[in-house]
């Protein structure tokens, strides 16, 4: 066993994935420093309620991009091998005009609601500035990754701002000083602008002079792409937070706070995917678009293998270490160990299914994939209204499970049905079975 994981590890493309996979664990461990010490630094209700503006901010910055993160993943890659710098430079003026115009309405109708509910007007405008720099920093980072390298896309979005906010948070812990939600989000937000420079900078540098170049728009096709791409963002990034805006309403803060914890534990498995995204989204298109089908299935077969390893493993952390990593948020988030068990498991079964998504999207099937998401939504909203009356959040962790593993069984059946290729870890049983297959075959051929 040793001998196949270290072989599986000398490959160009299992490198990629584990280092991409890596970068995320370390963004997420990253993530997982700044929110357990800001419950540290913060009462429970003040940690619930920067837990539920955060959720807020994170879907107004998805909700004022307009798809256009997605979009600009899609067509660069298409663009970037087909050789059309005038389409390149038409997409990158259109979606940053489109998302500017957007995000200012956006942050607008947060300032509106925040205002109706009584809210501090620092906090409006912390979370306001926290919302469009973010919405910047997700925008740069699919570009950035696509003109320019992993590393600067994905790790300015989540890794690097986060080194400063920890910083911070340590200082003030040390310091024994209790802080208000409004002053972790500005310094969130101006550890981010700090990303968001480096990104702009790393981009104009390998960005190829356009200056000379007349800008040419595939319109019609941006606009039915973007829309698609919209809508399943929104779903996804509501799948991701507004569980806490909906405990933290049919609850209290404190609970709300609870959850969020619980949850941002559960995305280690979330990790994978995000990593297996960000990996696909990278070098998924060019193949696709250059027809090389074998190395298309080879490299889903090694990201299935690298998947197999991440999840077996992130399970045993769960279960074994889960409440001393609930400890680390506070003695009264380590009751909580089965919210945190059920939503692993959903999780766990979302990583498994593999880049499915993301290949629909970048193949040209995201029409598809919106009602899947919607439903996905949908059946967990019911599924808190029933379940967290009876239940408390244990009922919103169970609801939370199922609707994901669902899910991600319409997405990995629609995915083989219509792309041809089956993106889960179910793969390497088919791929095990074809090798023995193959075994006893020789096994014959030799004994006649």
């Amino acid at each position: 066993m040793i001998g196949s994981i270290l072989q599986l590890l000398r490959r160009d493309v299992t490198r990629g994935v584990v280092g991409t996979i890596l970068l995320k664990v370390g963004s997420g461990a990253l993530a997982f420093a700044v929110f357990s010490l800001a419950a540290r630094t913060m009462s429970p209700d003040g940690f619930g309620i920067f837990a539920t503006w955060l959720s807020v901010a994170q879907i107004a910055a998805v909700v004022g991009l307009v798809g256009q993160e997605s979009l600009l993943v899609r067509f660069l890659n298409e663009y970037q091998v087909g050789d059309r710098p005038d389409l390149i430079k038409g997409i990158l003026l259109s979606s940053f005009k489109i998302a500017s115009a957007a995000m200012l309405v956006v942050i607008v109708g947060i300032g509106i609601v925040a205002n109706m509910r009584g809210d501090w007007w620092l906090l409006i405008l912390a979370v306001s500035a926290y919302t469009a720099v973010n919405a910047g920093v997700m925008l740069g980072s699919q570009v950035a990754r696509s003109l320019v390298s992993i590393l600067m896309g994905e790790g300015n979005r989540e890794f690097f701002w986060r080194v400063i906010v920890v910083v911070f948070l340590l200082a003030m812990l040390l310091a024994h000083r209790q802080l208000d939600p409004a002053e972790l989000f500005a310094v969130m937000t101006i550890a981010m602008s700090v990303s968001l420079a480096a990104q702009i900078i790393s981009v104009a540098r390998v960005l190829p002079d356009l200056r000379g170049t007349a800008a040419r728009s595939e319109t019609s096709r941006w606009r039915s792409s973007a829309l698609h791409f919209w809508l399943a963002s929104i779903l996804e990034v509501a799948n991701q937070y507004f569980d806490v805006i909906l405990v933290y309403w049919m609850l209290d803060p404190v609970t709300a706070g609870i959850y969020f914890a619980a949850s941002r534990l559960a995305n280690i498995f979330a990790m994978v995917s995000a990593a297996l995204y960000t990996f696909g989204a990278r070098r998924l298109p060019s193949l696709y678009f250059s027809k090389n089908h074998r190395e298309f299935e080879r490299t889903l077969r090694l990201m299935a293998e690298v998947t197999a390893l991440c999840v077996a493993a992130g399970l045993a952390t769960i279960w074994i270490g889960g409440p001393y990593l609930l400890n680390l948020f506070g003695p009264h988030f380590t009751e909580q160990h089965s919210v945190l068990i059920v939503l692993a498991i959903g999780t766990a079964i979302q990583a498994a299914g593999g880049p499915s998504a993301a290949i629909l999207q970048l193949t040209g099937h995201e029409r598809i994939y919106v009602p899947v998401v919607a439903a996905n939504v949908a059946l967990r909203l019911v599924g808190f209204l029933v379940l967290i009356p009876w239940l408390g959040v244990l009922g919103a962790a169970i609801s939370a499970t199922v609707s994901l593993a669902l899910a991600t069984i319409a997405l990995n059946v629609l995915c083989r049905r219509r792309s041809g290729v089956d993106p889960s870890i179910l793969v390497l049983l088919r791929f095990t079975a074809m090798k023995r297959g193959s075994y006893a075959v020789r096994g014959a051929d030799s004994s006649d």
